[in-house]
């Protein structure tokens, strides 16, 4: 099921993947309701609920890791070398988002589950053919 697909999706993108694969919401609801019973246990303690929160995703995650948005990514290259993007919704009819830069066709993602991540996997996959495309010099 869906904790099946999230796992297989793993070794494809990082965990600060910024919604580039689609986590079961029953993973955040463990998450959740975990920190809650840490909080209510603790005599509503944020500094105790803090440090067990901390300990838990400090593993996982930590600011050194984090990335920027694939979008923002996207963006901030295209502006600096001066390159036109425009972004193609199709969300509503095949769940898709179309990156064209300079009026090539440079990214597609898909989820019909999420829009968000539909866009940013568009994004990630343009911003990916830009690096390619610059470091071929075949960019125009």
């Amino acid at each position: 099921g869906q904790i099946q697909a999230f796992i297989d999706a793993l070794p494809k993108h990082p965990l600060h993947s910024h919604g580039l694969i689609n986590a079961p919401k029953v993973l955040a609801d463990v998450v959740e309701s975990t920190v809650g019973a840490v909080f209510i246990d603790s005599n509503y303690s944020m500094d105790k609920t803090w440090e067990v929160a901390s300990d838990l995703l400090e593993p996982i995650i930590t600011p050194e890791m984090l990335e920027k948005n694939p979008v923002k990514k996207l963006f901030e290259i295209c502006q600096k070398y001066k390159l036109k993007v425009k972004l193609v919704d199709l969300w509503s009819q095949e769940g898709t988002y179309k990156v064209f830069v300079n009026n090539q066709l440079s990214g597609k993602g898909t989820c019909r589950e999420k829009k968000e991540i539909a866009l940013n996997r568009a994004a990630n996959h343009a911003y990916k053919e830009v690096v390619r495309r610059m470091s071929e010099n075949i960019l125009s």
